[in-house]
């Protein structure tokens, strides 16, 4: 039985009053248990490779910042080093993005960060849980970044509906979904999830892409990112039988909404 991880993270602050945070985005990354061990691996040699350390978090504001730990990439011959073995461990990573976007500018005027967390928390569940049930033979285990109580209320509260009910439009009952979906549980960055240090990167990544910054206006770090995001978002394999693209194609793996 395949062992499948999907971790959460989020960029921006869903509260209508935080005007400085246009933008609400969450980050998922989904991955095998085999591939996280290549994954941290691979993480793990670069983190040594530039502190002499493995238990660096990658985050992507220091990162853009070149702030804390990462202050180390003020020096351009460090920071073009370090950009480049980033970009090709992401590129080569054996992961998939999902990913829901809020523009706070542009939702309606009665929605509230309420109805920012259940909206968002429930697509990008069940994006998650519709790649399950694809690939059958697997058991998923949902990660959140722990954030407020509050938050983490809408994360069980989505995948409690779902194990109850499962989805009776599509003719899948609640007990495929407890079938594939198994756990859940909350975590922070002290975890050192190299999975969710990916999704954190990638947020900042799917933020760009959503502003369509021209060349002009993009660094080249940003510019490759947006190469990695255009990589890793889910796409449906044109090989895909039927019976899995039925499934697959309820997927939205760069949702924005409303």
């Amino acid at each position: 039985m395949k062992s499948i991880n999907f971790f959460v993270d989020e960029l921006g602050s869903a509260s209508p009053k935080a005007v400085a945070s246009r933008l609400y985005i969450l980050s998922g990354i989904m991955v095998s248990a085999k591939s996280k061990e290549q994954l941290k691996i691979k993480a793990d040699q670069i983190k040594f490779k530039y502190w002499g350390k493995t238990n660096a978090i990658f985050h992507s504001r220091e990162i853009g910042r070149k702030s804390g730990e990462f202050d180390i990439l003020k020096k351009e011959e460090t920071d073009k080093s370090f950009t480049k073995d980033l970009i090709r461990f992401l590129h080569q990573g054996d992961f998939q993005l999902f990913s829901v976007l809020v523009d706070k500018t542009k939702m309606p005027k009665n929605w509230n960060e309420k109805t920012i967390y259940k909206k968002t928390t429930d697509l990008i569940i069940r994006n998650f849980i519709f790649a399950l049930l694809a690939k059958k033979s697997c058991r998923g285990r949902l990660i959140v970044e722990s954030a407020t109580a509050e938050k983490d209320f809408y994360y069980h509260k989505a995948v409690g509906h779902y194990l109850a009910r499962g989805f009776s439009k599509l003719n899948i009952n609640y007990k495929e979904v407890q079938e594939v979906l198994t756990e859940i549980s909350f975590v922070t960055k002290k975890n050192f999830d190299i999975e969710e240090q990916i999704a954190d990167i990638l947020a900042y990544g799917l933020k760009i892409k959503y502003e369509k910054k021209s060349k002009d206006q993009a660094t080249e770090y940003e510019q490759k990112l947006i190469q990695v995001i255009n990589k890793k978002l889910f796409n449906i394999h044109p090989k895909t039988g039927n019976k899995k693209k039925k499934l697959y194609s309820q997927i939205e793996s760069f949702k924005i909404i409303p």
